[in-house]
């Protein structure tokens, strides 16, 4: 236990990713230790909104990214993402994995110079628990985590996802290609994933 008063708290300086534009609109100056619930329906996005997310990130602010497909593993329809928002830029700052156990991914973490962005996707598919969750933020309170999930009725469709949901400190609802967040960092502004204006039909451009 550690106790600060009112004039070292407001002292107290926190690392923050200092995004722009749409992003800082959506999800105003967020902590370089966020965690992010993504939640949402088959086909409306999901995969592209975090992958949009995190190429941001990766290659502003020169961090790394590891990504665990647990759902797509190493699929033509990840490719095609990949392919879709140049994540060449970002090469060698954004790994994607093919899932593995929760051990695996632990001893991954563990590693010197490990990612400091982790996504999970999805909760659902890598039966990630509760406990699981607290386990990695727990021991790792550097990194940011972004759980994906599978939604019912505009919520994480089970249990622990909704716990992760809970303690997650940017909330995303993705519904027919809009990022729809609720971010304790301020903006909160819906995210344009795709636009209709463009002439590329939907179902070759996002999944």
């Amino acid at each position: 236990m550690k106790a600060i008063g009112i004039t070292q708290f407001l002292e107290k300086s926190f690392d923050t990713y200092d995004i722009e534009g749409e992003w800082l609109d959506s999800f105003g100056l967020i902590e370089k230790n966020f965690k992010m619930s993504v939640t949402g329906d088959s086909g409306h996005g999901k995969t592209e909104f975090v992958v949009k997310f995190v190429k941001e990130i990766c290659l502003k602010f020169k961090v790394k990214a590891d990504y665990f497909s647990y759902e797509q593993g190493h699929s033509k329809s990840l490719q095609t993402a990949i392919q879709r928002n140049n994540m060449e830029e970002v090469k060698g700052k954004v790994m994607f994995m093919t899932g593995g156990t929760f051990d695996e991914l632990l001893a991954r973490l563990k590693r010197r110079a490990s990612a400091r962005i982790v996504i999970i996707d999805s909760q659902d598919y890598s039966e990630l628990s509760t406990k699981q969750y607290k386990l990695l933020v727990k021991s790792f309170p550097k990194k940011s985590f972004i759980i994906v999930s599978w939604a019912k009725n505009e919520k994480p469709k089970n249990q622990a996802a909704r716990d992760i949901e809970y303690m997650s400190c940017i909330k995303v609802y993705v519904n027919s290609f809009k990022a729809h967040p609720r971010s304790r960092f301020g903006g909160n502004k819906p995210f344009v994933i795709w636009d209709k204006k463009d002439s590329t039909p939907v179902q070759q451009k996002l999944f």
